[in-house]
């Protein structure tokens, strides 16, 4: 069994049940279920990246997803026989290609902070970053074995809920409203609401310090959240890090709160580590607490090569970094969560992957989306009914600055009604921590 099957396996199992069915790939023992095998151990012995022109395009599910070590032969996806179901598309190099993320591991596609762009992804050439096609491949293979075992396979994670919605939040500023939505009024010629601003932040607090309406605002709908805090203060090389102090009472005074409000508590890894474990190590130690399971990079910052080796150095559980900060969407293809792929090992990492699907500044920002609010509620809308689809988790990044009036005005009635159409859906509105307990059966 070759290691890109192991990797499929081991990430199939997390959501699905087939420990009493036999499977194999590119084998012909007469197993009940097979997978076809077009891709050589060689092709993951180097540098390269798949030949666009060996691309098949096949309609699954009523959905149109590529096929990437293949040559069109016009066979159907599933062979079915009275006991057995032959796939006959390479359905485990395919997904492994796109979870391990290969193609940002050899792409030299990066922007002036190091990250791998959507632009330069295969998931923009292939135009596919609304679709979660992993989980149409893992689609195919559960049809397989279901019509051979003759039962349901999936795993019920949820409960009553059709899918999780994991509510995350990261704190890079909650002391720089009174400057930065100053210098946006102004802009605006709205000049009585600077005064108000600069008052409140001397003789209250900052109207970006809100986590207790954070928290009321999810307790309406039942909800909980994570909450990822930058442990490092002021500039870096490659740009800014937080604009408080994470020793400072206020700030631990609010981990306390939201730690009495059940929210979980994790690390906004800053700037350099990423590839710097002893500077991660450093932000996990800063926020004091004995219970950081979870990161999420300042900046998405993520290096394929280096960053999931820092990740277990550091012993952290999960990762909920890897989105495309100028597009939301599947970055690594995948609705679920998934076991990262180690490069520097070469193996199968210990640390779990909740991929973001959207971030706030993804939608608003006039650098990436632009959209307006109601074109970014639409869109989402659009990638919470995908999710469903595969009863997976859909992760939303919603910083604690978008819950003002001022500069990112309007943008708090837009998670209000993120959470309210996640309701509707019968999702379960949860945090990092209690997904990666859920779909790993381990109490973090």
């Amino acid at each position: 069994m070759n290691k890109q099957f192991n990797f499929f396996l081991k990430n199939f199992r997390l959501f699905l049940d087939i420990d009493d069915v036999e499977i194999e790939y590119g084998k012909s023992e007469g197993k009940p279920v097979s997978i076809s095998r077009k891709c050589e151990d060689s092709f993951w012995l180097e540098s390269n990246d798949i030949n666009r022109d060996d691309v098949v395009w096949k309609e699954w599910a009523g959905v149109k997803i590529p096929f990437l070590f293949e040559k069109e032969n016009g066979a159907e996806i599933i062979t079915f026989t009275d006991d057995k179901a032959a796939i006959n598309y390479d359905i485990v190099a395919s997904a492994f290609y796109f979870l391990s993320g290969w193609n940002e591991y050899v792409s030299s596609s990066r922007d002036q902070s190091g990250r791998v762009t959507y632009g330069g992804s295969i998931i923009n050439e292939l135009n596919i970053p609304e679709i979660p096609v992993v989980n149409y491949y893992f689609n195919i293979l559960e049809v397989a074995v279901s019509h051979v075992c003759k039962r349901n396979i999936k795993r019920n994670l949820w409960g009553a809920n059709y899918l999780a919605v994991c509510l995350t939040h990261d704190i890079d500023t909650c002391r720089s409203c009174w400057l930065e939505g100053s210098f946006s009024e102004l802009k605006k010629r709205r000049f009585l609401s600077i005064p108000k601003l600069i008052f409140k932040r001397i003789l209250t607090k900052d109207d970006w310090f809100n986590f207790k309406e954070i928290v009321e605002i999810e307790e309406e709908f039942n909800a909980t959240s994570s909450f990822y805090f930058l442990p490092r203060k002021g500039k870096s090389g490659m740009g800014k890090n937080a604009d408080y102090n994470i020793r400072s009472k206020s700030i631990q005074n609010v981990i306390s709160f939201l730690k009495e409000q059940k929210k979980e508590v994790g690390v906004h890894g800053s700037f350099g580590s990423h590839t710097d474990e002893k500077i991660l190590q450093n932000d996990i130690r800063r926020i004091n607490s004995q219970s950081i399971i979870g990161n999420r990079f300042h900046f998405l910052m993520f290096d394929p090569g280096k960053t999931v080796d820092v990740l277990e150095k550091c012993d952290l559980k999960y990762d909920t970094s890897l989105s495309f900060a100028e597009h939301i969407g599947f970055r690594r293809g995948s609705c679920y969560p998934f076991y990262l792929y180690n490069f520097e090992k070469d193996d199968i990492s210990s640390v779990v992957e909740i991929p973001l699907i959207v971030m706030d500044t993804s939608l608003s920002s006039g650098k990436y989306m632009g959209l307006d609010r109601e074109e970014a509620l639409q869109k989402v809308c659009e990638l919470m009914d995908e999710t469903e689809k595969f009863n997976g988790v859909f992760t939303l990044l919603w910083h604690n600055t978008s819950f003002s009036d001022y500069k990112y005005t309007g943008w708090r009635k837009v998670y209000i009604d993120i959470l309210a159409y996640g309701r509707k859906k019968n999702g379960l509105l949860t945090n990092g921590k209690d997904i990666y307990e859920r779909i790993t059966g381990k109490e973090a």
